[in-house]
């Protein structure tokens, strides 16, 4: 089948970089006899190319409106929504909304519901997880702009080195976490033999991150909450959960097999400079990795725990609309214009993310690039986004859940006792959920 996205086609994107401070402000209609709005947008690549081209084609479509658009970095974005829909102002008028915060800005009354703003086939348009993930207490929230799913991407020369097999693409290949482990060993090299590998055998490329890493315990069956949203204790602290993350904790200390003291920034270079033999990694990457002169690779399936269940990270970007908004009539048809057909799949030429959207995914069936590697890959992604993707928990308070897993997480990559590590977490997290309640 023909499906999903990206790569090769990514770089041939055109666009300047428009950048507006984090405090700039659209001018006013009066002054440029249009309807001016404000846009809070992801500042990096592709978004920095990917937003000024649809702003091009969006203006020649709406005349009387103007997108002035705001770029900032991801921690920057969640700054500002705080301090600017905290204290109800009326811009930015449509945001950048990070999808497990969807509920949270719901709850505090940042963002303004859309149901009425999109046809029921509109709204069938966007796969399932993503729909979902934008649905709160029935009430369409946001609109889902970007997805996204997560591969096994391994440097062959390498395999081969260490006679070992090339892996399978299908599904029904995948390897389990077990397997990746004795791989591994095999693949990391210490050459010279002062304890520190030339090659590493695994890397995670969201490491510590709850995106990344809550699929470990989920493909042991466990849950990440509570299914109100609010509560941790019972839940991961859980046998399931210590299980996973002893495995997460030997990678780095009793097997020595992942690099320790790397950012979650710099994982995706140490596979691009062949300092790591397998990478876990965002379907993204592979626009990345194709261009990378010398590394010779392929990908396979996300790993799943033996006797357990194939569960993969997704979720990505989607757009609220302010709910202070003055312009909300303009706003809305900016965000619609980048979420439906047939803009959607404009979004998906200039920005080449995994798409939510089933317009753009039929975009992509047509074209015959993506029937050969590597551009086959995402038939696999778009496999997991449909089959075993595991959104990211439904909480109003995932900015203290995940700041909190996080904490957790790195403390047990370098080497905390798990199961309290976990069960401290859990008291604090729920301790900070009971304002929700």
């Amino acid at each position: 089948m023909k499906r999903v996205l990206m790569l090769t086609a990514l770089f041939l994107i055109v666009g300047g970089f428009a950048f507006a401070g984090g405090e700039q402000e659209a001018a006013t209609s009066e002054s440029t006899g249009k309807t001016q709005i404000t846009f809070l947008s992801n500042a990096s690549f592709p978004y920095d190319q990917a937003v000024p081209k649809m702003i091009g084609m969006f203006e020649q479509e709406y005349p009387n409106i103007s997108v002035q658009a705001d770029y900032n970095p991801y921690r920057k974005i969640l700054e500002i929504v705080e301090l600017k829909l905290g204290a109800k102002e009326d811009v930015p008028d449509v945001l950048f909304t990070d999808v497990p915060l969807v509920s949270a800005y719901a709850v505090k009354g940042y963002i303004d519901q859309l149901d009425s703003y999109f046809s029921k086939q509109e709204i069938n348009d966007w796969v399932q997880p993503a729909l979902e993930a934008s649905t709160i207490d029935g009430k369409l929230m946001t609109a889902p702009l970007n997805n996204s799913t997560q591969l096994l991407y391994y440097n062959t020369k390498f395999f081969e080195e260490a006679g070992l097999p090339m892996l399978g693409k299908k599904p029904e290949d995948r390897i389990t976490w077990e397997q990746l482990a004795e791989m591994g060993k095999k693949l990391t090299k210490d050459n010279d033999g002062d304890g520190t590998p030339e090659v590493w055998g695994v890397s995670i490329s969201q490491v510590s991150r709850p995106y990344q890493m809550l699929a470990m315990a989920e493909s042991k069956g466990a849950l990440p909450i509570s299914k109100d949203g609010l509560r941790t204790q019972g839940i991961i602290d859980t046998p399931e959960w210590v299980n996973a993350y002893t495995y997460f904790q030997n990678l780095f200390n009793a097997w020595k097999i992942a690099p320790k003291g790397v950012s979650s920034s710099d994982m995706t270079n140490y596979f691009r400079s062949l300092k790591v033999a397998t990478h876990i990694g965002i379907d993204f990457s592979a626009s990345d990795f194709v261009k990378v002169e010398g590394l010779d690779w392929d990908y396979a399936p996300y790993p799943y725990f033996e006797g357990g269940v194939a569960a993969t990270p997704t979720g990505s970007w989607h757009l609220g609309l302010n709910k202070y908004s003055t312009k909300k009539d303009a706003g809305i048809k900016w965000l619609r214009y980048l979420t439906t057909a047939p803009g959607a799949v404009e979004w998906f030429k200039a920005d080449r993310h995994l798409p939510p959207n089933k317009k753009s995914l039929q975009y992509i069936q047509q074209d015959p690039m993506y029937d050969e590697w590597p551009f086959n890959l995402y038939d696999l992604a778009m496999y997991e986004s449909e089959n075993t993707a595991v959104p990211r928990p439904i909480t109003p308070g995932y900015l203290e859940y995940e700041q909190l897993l996080t904490n957790a997480f790195e403390d047990i990559r370098n080497g905390a006792d798990v199961k309290s590590t976990l069960a401290e977490a859990a008291v604090r997290i729920d301790r900070l959920l009971e304002k929700y309640k």
